[in-house]
């Protein structure tokens, strides 16, 4: 139950980090600029609480000891690990960038929703995770509610998403991304559990902080190299191979702090939040569940989308939403307590489930005419 409300917290505060960069975005500044400031801000709140841990409770960083049989030192396995983590993150980030650049939103971003689905298996067979049914089930309904949020996709026919994989560069882009987030956090689980056996929190606390910061440092590097790169005076890399590390003179990298400070360090602060807790999080439950539960806070986005940023033509979003938030509450209903018992069992989930879908269907029905795009034709490059 207390990985289940640590997600839940989890999933609340990443929706007020996607708020917070929503703002700094909104201001046109690169995102790759600003990965990298809200990374390394990120980096100083967890040397803030490593401090705090090491101060208050005497816990001191502890690394796994992963490398053993490679004969590799703990240390340099760890500097290793989040090495190859930053280029798989930050690769399956640029692709996300790439797939929506390439394809409409509406035929890349649905294929995001099958992490969760790529978890379970590898949950069972790589961390040998006990999966109950009222967890898939749950987790079945956060996937289609994800769907349903775009289902100008299904304007088409039900096989569209399957077209749309051969046809759309972007659809295969983000089919890829979720493959690679599913790796990440199967290895972030295996990293954290490693060796742990039964352990304190504030141990438990030590691992993800310390995860967590090494995930950020490398991926701010990896993000700044990026940016230096796109951004930066080629000019001066052309004609003499060692400007390539004045690449990024040409970039205003502070400028940013001037127009829109607050909401970046307000975005550092919540985003490093939001890493701590899924990684904890993590130790506590099935990983699918962790990550469902984080994506089904679209309910609130959808909210502060009306209200903060005054965007309209919600409707999808808000019946989608709530049938993801139904998943959620069936996690908590069928999660076992010590004593072995369950508020609900797997009948009594596929029941609620049921009627959540038929509910679904008939909004659907009533609401098929609003939120009508017309069809956009993207001509790919390939």
């Amino acid at each position: 139950m207390f990985g289940l409300l640590l997600a839940c917290v989890d999933s609340v505060i990443n929706v007020l980090t996607d708020v917070a960069r929503k703002k700094v975005l909104d201001r046109s500044f690169d995102a790759g600029l600003v990965t990298v400031w809200s990374k390394g801000i990120s980096c100083v709140m967890f040397a803030l609480v490593l401090a705090l841990l090491m101060l208050g409770w005497g816990t001191r960083p502890e690394l796994p000891d992963i490398g053993r049989g490679f004969g590799l030192s703990p240390t340099f396995s760890f500097l290793l690990y989040v090495s190859l983590n930053a280029v798989v993150e930050g690769s399956a980030i640029v692709l996300y960038l790439r797939a929506l650049q390439v394809s409409p939103i509406s035929y890349c971003v649905p294929f995001l929703a099958f992490t969760p689905l790529f978890l379970l298996p590898m949950g069972i067979l790589f961390l040998n995770e006990i999966v109950s049914g009222g967890m898939i089930t749950g987790v079945c309904l956060v996937v289609i509610g994800a769907l349903v949020m775009n289902r100008q996709m299904f304007a088409r026919g039900p096989l569209e998403p399957v077209r749309a994989i051969v046809r759309e560069r972007g659809s295969r882009y983000m089919l890829i991304v979720a493959f690679l987030l599913t790796f990440t956090n199967v290895l972030d689980k295996w990293f954290l559990i490693s060796g742990a056996g039964t352990v304190a929190f504030d141990v438990k606390l030590a691992r993800s902080v310390t995860l967590a910061l090494g995930k950020c440092a490398m991926l701010s590097v990896f993000f700044a190299a990026l940016t230096a790169m796109r951004m930066g005076d080629r000019k001066t890399r052309v004609k003499n191979p060692a400007g390539f590390w004045r690449l990024g003179s040409g970039v205003n990298w502070t400028g940013i702090f001037r127009i829109a400070g607050g909401w970046l360090l307000l975005a550092g602060v919540l985003d490093s939040m939001v890493l701590v807790l899924q990684l904890t999080a993590l130790q506590f439950t099935v990983a699918a569940v962790v990550i469902c539960i984080k994506r089904a806070g679209l309910i609130l986005a959808v909210i502060f989308g009306w209200f903060v940023f005054n965007e309209r033509g919600i409707t999808d979003r808000f019946i989608a939403s709530v049938v993801m938030t139904v998943g959620v509450l069936i996690f908590f209903l069928t999660n076992v307590d010590a004593a072995g018992h369950a508020t609900m069992d797997t009948f009594g989930a596929l029941v609620v489930a049921g009627i959540a879908l038929a509910g679904m269907s008939v909004a659907l029905y009533f609401t098929r005419h609003r939120n009508v795009l017309p069809s956009v034709v993207v001509k790919s490059s390939d």
